[in-house]
């Protein structure tokens, strides 16, 4: 069945309670991840790197507030252990990978930029899987309020 052929269906429910995309968590792992490399090592970047990231913690909040506004039972989902190790991860990878290693050169500077940018997309995207997969499976296909 083609997108055209379901979008005239009564059935179909077009606000479904999924995950975060692999594009949006890829745009905001290489956001962040490239930012807190580049924001310790560069004194220049300060500015431009603490603009970046108030900008991705804004717009990422107001977008899970809405997301919790639109589907309540979001407030209801219980953690797994999968939830808890990549919530770790991500921890991890915005505090003390920061401080134990600033790299002296470019070649290793894009290095980290690179692993925090992967680290971050998997996290991102993972955590928030974890999220949807524990809410409650009875209202997962319909949208609150």
């Amino acid at each position: 069945m083609t997108t055209e052929e379901t979008a005239g269906n009564a059935e179909t429910k077009p606000h479904k309670l999924r995950s975060i995309s692999w594009w949006a968590s890829a745009l905001v792992g290489l956001l962040v991840g490239s930012t807190l490399a580049w924001l310790r090592t560069q004194r220049n970047f300060f500015f431009l790197g603490a603009a970046i990231l108030a900008v991705v913690i804004i717009v990422v909040g107001v977008r899970t507030i809405r997301r919790r506004a639109r589907y309540p039972q979001m407030m209801k989902t219980k953690t797994s252990w999968a939830y808890n190790i990549w919530a770790l991860i991500l921890i991890i990878l915005a505090g003390p990978v920061q401080l134990v290693y600033v790299p002296d050169d470019i070649n290793e500077l894009t290095i980290k930029s690179l692993i925090l940018s992967v680290g971050f997309c998997l996290g991102i995207h993972e955590v928030d899987r974890a999220l949807v997969k524990g809410a409650p499976i009875e209202d997962k296909d319909e949208p609150q309020g």
